[in-house]
């Protein structure tokens, strides 16, 4: 195995998230107790592939293709319909981060680059707290390792 982009990477998207979206807490990993209203967080990692580039003899390239789960989570509004519009208008944040810095600006070696793939949303109408939502923004990244 020729190691891995993936703390790189978190840390390196997660350096453009903060320095891009303000008042929001953004953090390495899911704050727990500690988390705010309004939250953005690194997740987990899914899917890693190792390929080779090509097939030959000696040392060869390997192609990593993984997904890095970013999660928005909103419980600062007092209808769902709100919370879910507040939780989506930071998940654009994060996708406008990612389509700006597709090599994250060369921090990554072997970075070939990062794209959205896709979200997805859970919400629940919460007890005293009010309404709670969630929203992950999958993060595709691609990358050659040597």
């Amino acid at each position: 195995m020729a190691g891995t982009t993936m703390y790189a990477v978190k840390a390196a998207l997660l350096t453009k998230l903060q320095a891009d979206i303000s008042n929001v807490q953004i953090t390495y990993g899911d704050s727990g107790g500690a988390m705010r209203r309004e939250s953005i967080f690194m997740g987990d990692i899914e899917s890693n592939t190792q390929t080779p580039e090509a097939f030959a003899s000696g040392r060869r390239r390997l192609i990593e293709d993984y997904t890095v789960d970013v999660h928005v989570a909103v419980q600062s509004k007092p209808t769902l319909q709100e919370a879910e519009e507040r939780a989506v208008a930071l998940s654009t944040l994060v996708e406008n981060v990612v389509n700006d810095y597709p090599t994250l600006s060369g921090a990554v070696t072997g970075l070939m680059f990062i794209e959205c793939s896709g979200l997805s949303m859970s919400s629940a109408e919460a007890g005293v707290d009010g309404p709670r939502v969630f929203v992950t923004v999958h993060v595709r990244v691609k990358g050659k390792l040597v």
